[in-house]
This record gives structure tokens, sequence and C-alpha cells, in this order.
């Protein structure tokens, strides 16, 4: 088919015919990594997790969790066992994770822990009501990744033969991907039947054979990523405070989601032909950013799946990458051409895809505690749930409570339904007000709602009264706004742009500090940052991330400043004092007080 286009039905050929073959054994066949070492590499997607939950609690991603409701006499034994069985088919269950370094390494148990709690509610008139809360509450639990265990079981009776269950796991060894595998061996494992034999690849195999991938392929397409975020847009939010847990809310919630519904005549039109549904609802939301901020470049962040082998189907783990997309929105195009835009920058980025956490260290960029690197804003497509069967002498049915905590500023989540797509806008509280997000959840309604009448409209002409009420014209015009455009002013104003806080930067640096410099520390500490960076001579006032510093950096840096002076560095300090002179300020005051000091 040289030099001709194929037509619609060969092209889908071709397509199947490719996955096939890259879903296919053999050739580049996963090797089995050999078990004597003890400790086992990661890999990329569980190195990105787990330097986020070192270096900053905020951004780390939430657990994932499997909510289900049994009605019949459930039988908490048989329960425990099938619990304990898929740990031990599972190992990425029984995985706990060492740092060795400042690198995070593997360690598979050999005896799984694997929890269940019974939260008996009988007596409780709200029983169904408090057992939804309680579950929202025990799904952001935090779990220790050096010690385990990484999943736990919490039953919740809410009448006699009524149950529902929260299973929890650490988004390190399992994925949403990965629920579906969950759901079935663990009915399977309750009912007595047999499971076909565990897969030959485990997950410990692909890890390897990934990071061995990245190492061969990463380094070309980094200059992509280069070039297109070289200019990348200002943040989306404010500064954040520095430490501790984020902020709650009265009510006690971290976060709060409004939804939407997309019919699906609505999607066809907004579609407007080869597109498919994630690039128009992607091109909708980045006019509702343009139209909130005024800022023409936009990135927004997806998620990809790397299960993209066949004999990486049955098995449990984390197969998930980030990946950015910058965009474009020019008020005087019509939406169809945006969307014809965001279409090729979809393909460009998928086709120069890289792991999240080589990405951002290839880009740079000076990190802020509490948000997210590269993009605060996420749309995330999701597969429709499966629904659960298999409990013998049980009817089983999907519960749902909500995973109250996000890692982006704004999170978009879309998926399929009968009659369309559900759409799903969660805010996290502490970084976009309530305010905000009831006119940006309105405003996006009105927005589908008007595109698909007007799709070659100018987007700036088309009215959107919840979005021209949030702009007020005596408010300072957000960075990298046009100057006069009202709408500019609205994201600084609505705390959707990035300004000093009082933890920020500006403010910590009319702060006092009274300890004397230790300067045999201060010596051994520029060696040490000196050897992490790879930066010969660093001055006192030079900024860790203006010389390259990301997550591994920091870790790195703690875990030989630990070694050499018995101090345990907390994230938080490299935020709070990036330079080496404020570093060394602090790690004496710090390390008077810190029971690790030897």
């Amino acid at each position: 088919m040289s030099g001709e286009r194929a037509v619609p039905s060969q092209r889908r050929e071709l397509a199947a015919r490719l996955l096939a073959a890259r879903r296919k054994p053999g050739g580049d066949a996963i090797p089995a990594v050999p078990r004597d070492a003890g400790l086992l590499e990661c890999s990329p997607e569980q190195r990105r997790l787990w330097l986020a939950a070192q270096t900053d609690r905020q951004v780390a991603a939430p657990n994932v969790t499997l909510g289900l409701g049994l009605s019949g006499p459930l039988d908490l034994g048989a329960l425990a066992k099938a619990l304990t069985g898929l740990a031990e088919r599972h190992e990425t269950l029984r995985t706990v994770f060492v740092n060795s370094g400042g690198e995070p390494r593997q360690m598979i148990l050999g005896t799984p822990d694997a929890p269940l709690t019974l939260v008996d509610l009988t007596g409780d008139p709200q029983a169904e009501e408090t057992a939804l809360r309680l579950a929202t509450a025990a799904a952001g639990e935090r779990f220790d990744l050096a010690s385990g265990p990484m999943l736990r079981l919490t039953v919740y009776r809410t009448a006699p033969g009524e149950h529902r269950l929260l299973l929890a796991v650490n988004h390190l060894v399992c994925d949403g991907g990965s629920l579906g595998v969950v759901a079935r061996d663990l009915a399977a494992l309750y009912s007595g039947r047999e499971l076909p034999p565990p897969p030959a690849v485990t997950y410990a195999d692909y890890a390897a054979w990934a990071r061995a991938r990245v190492r061969a392929h990463a380094g070309g397409r980094l200059d992509h990523w280069r070039e297109r975020l070289a200019d990348a847009p200002p943040l989306l939010g404010g500064e954040p405070g520095l430490a501790g847990d984020t902020p709650r809310h009265p009510d006690g919630r971290l976060s709060a989601t409004t939804t939407l519904h997309v019919g699906t005549g609505t999607m066809d039109a907004l579609r407007g032909g080869p597109a498919t549904p994630f690039v128009a609802v992607l091109a909708a939301f980045s006019v509702l950013l343009h139209r909130t901020t005024g800022a023409s470049g936009l990135t927004v962040g997806t998620v990809t799946g790397t299960r993209a082998r066949r004999e990486l189907e049955p098995l449990v783990g984390c197969f998930i990458n980030m990946v950015p997309i910058p965009l474009r929105v020019e008020e005087t195009e019509g939406f169809h051409a945006i969307v014809a835009r965001t279409r090729a920058e979809v393909g460009a980025a998928l086709a120069h895809e890289v792991p999240f956490d080589t990405l951002t260290s290839a880009v740079g960029g000076r990190r802020r505690p509490g948000v997210h690197p590269v993009f605060q804003v996420a749309l995330i497509p999701q597969d429709a749930p499966e629904p659960p069967g298999g409990w013998d002498g049980l009817q089983a049915f999907s519960w749902s409570p909500e995973v109250d905590e996000t890692a982006y500023d704004l999170t978009l989540a879309m998926t399929p339904t009968e009659t369309g797509h559900r759409l799903a806008l969660t805010h996290r509280r502490d970084r976009v007000p309530e305010r905000v997000a009831g006119v940006l959840a309105a405003g996006f309604a009105e927005l589908l709602g008007a595109l698909p009448s007007a799709p070659d409209v100018p987007v700036g002409d088309l009215a959107l009264p919840s979005l021209d009420a949030l702009a007020r014209p005596d408010t300072v015009a957000a960075p990298g706004a046009p100057a006069g455009d009202p709408r500019a002013g609205a994201a600084r104003s609505a705390g959707l742009a990035d300004e000093p806080g009082p933890g920020s930067k500006a403010a910590r640096s009319a702060e006092p500090v009274d300890e004397p410099v230790d300067e045999e520390v201060s010596a051994e500490v520029r060696r040490i940052w000196s050897e992490v960076l790879g930066v010969p001579e660093i001055g006192a006032d030079a900024d860790l991330f203006d010389l390259g510093g990301d997550s591994l950096a920091i870790t790195r840096i703690a875990a030989r400043v630990q070694e050499s002076l018995g101090v345990e560095v907390p994230a938080w300090m490299f935020f709070e004092t990036p330079t080496i002179g404020g570093f060394v300020e602090a790690l004496t005051t710090f390390g008077r007080s810190s029971p690790g000091r030897r």
C-alpha cells in the first residue's frame, strides 16, 4: 500500500493486526528476574508513585478502592481466608518498598498480611449513611510502604444479612485496571472455585523489563517534551502551605465532586467527525479553562495504560502512566478547529510518551509543595464498571464510597454510560474555593449545551453567564493572561492563578534565623548536594530546583544526609529552604530535636 491511504476498513484491519502483534507473546519476551537478591527493581510506575509519596504527600496518588454490597449470609471466616489467598496468589499484594540510597526497591514478603476488620452498625438507624461516611474516610487512610500491609478490607454490617465491603489497596501495587482481576479472584476464592494457575510472568519481571526499555528508548523522546513544555503556562492554583496535612473543610472532606451527563447526540455533535469522545471532551475542557483563566496556553494531564501485552492482562499491579498534553485556545477560533488541533496534540503526546518521573526530571522546573508537577488539571478516562457477581449464596451489587482525595487541583473523570458519558468534576478544596468550583461546573454545563449548535462560532463570543459573572474587571491580571481582558483577573481573585501565599518563598524570606551555622555540617551538605546534583560548585544562595533538583534528588540527598549526619530530613524542608545556606541553617536547628540524630 505504499503511497496510498488506507480506506477505513483497511485502516481498521491494519490497526487490529498491529494490536495483535503488540500483544503477542514471544519476540521481545519478558524474562524472569532472579529472586535470590532479596530486593528487586521497581517499575517506572512504582518509582514515580513512591517518589511522590516520599517528597510530597499532597500530590501522591490516592488509594485504589473496590466497593461491594453483599446481601445474604456472609461467612466472615471464609472471607478472611479468601483475602489471604488473594495476597498469596498476587505477589504485589504482599510487596513492601525499601529506601535504598534514595531509590525504591521491592521486597516481596513470603507471608501475606491481609487484615479484615468488621464494623457492626446494626444498632445505627442511619447505618447505610454511616457506612458510606466511614468508608470514605477509610479509603484515604495511608499505608506504610516500608512495612505494609498494602491492602485492607473493611466490612460494614448495616443489618442482619446486609454487608458493605471496602477493599483499599495502595496504588503502588494495584491500579483501577487490576480491580476486575481482584474482584473476580476474591469472589472465586470465597466461593471455593478453583482458579487457573498464576501467570508465568510476574509484576517483578515486568518491572525490570519496563525499566530496561526506558533506559533504551526514552532518550530520543525527551527533546520533544523539552520543546513543548519549555514555556509552560503558570500554575492554575495559588501556592498552598508548606508542611503538615492538607487543610480540611469544616465538614471534614478534602475534595468535592459535581457530576454532569453528556448524551450520545451531544457527544457526536462535539466530536464533529473523526475525533474520539476523549478528544472532544478535552477540547471543551480546555475552552472552559481558557474562559476561566484567560490563558491561551494550557497543559492538561491524562493517564494511559501500560499493560500493552497479553501476558500482563491477568496481573495485579500498577500499569498507568501520566502524560501531559499541551493545548492552545484562541478566542477567535471555532470549537471544531480547536478539536482538530487537540486531536493532533493528543497524538503527538502519546507518540512521545515516556515515564512521567523521567519526563519531569528532564524538563526541570521549580517544584511547589502540594502542587502536582507539570500540570495541575487532569482529564481521566474511565471504563464502565463491571457488574459484580460470582459470590455463591450471596447477591452482590456495586457500592461506591467516594475516594476523598485527588493529586490535582481539578480532575475531570469521564465514564461511558448506556446513554452517553458521565462527567465528574472534582476539586481540591485547599486549592480551588467552593464558589469557583460551583461556577466551573455551571459554566461547563452551559458550554456543553452551547457548543453543539455553534461549532464554528468563535469560542470567545459564546454566551456563558456563569463564567462571565466570575470575572471582575477590578482584579489583578493572572500571569500570562492578556492585559485588559476582564476574565484574566478572575483566576487570581478566585484562587486559580499563582500568587504568593503565607507559606511562599517571598513570605519566608523575611523570617529571622537565629541559629549559628555549623561549618562542618555546611561542608558535608555541600559535598552531598554536589555529588547528587552533579554540580561541582554550589553557591550558598543557589536554588536546589534551579540546579535541576527533583523528587529523586530530594530522596537521595535525604538518604545521604541521614547516613552521614544521622538526621532524618523531612521532604518539606527542601521546599522551605531550597538553598544550601537556608538548608544548613534549618538542618542545624532540626537536627538538635530530631530523634534520628546520632
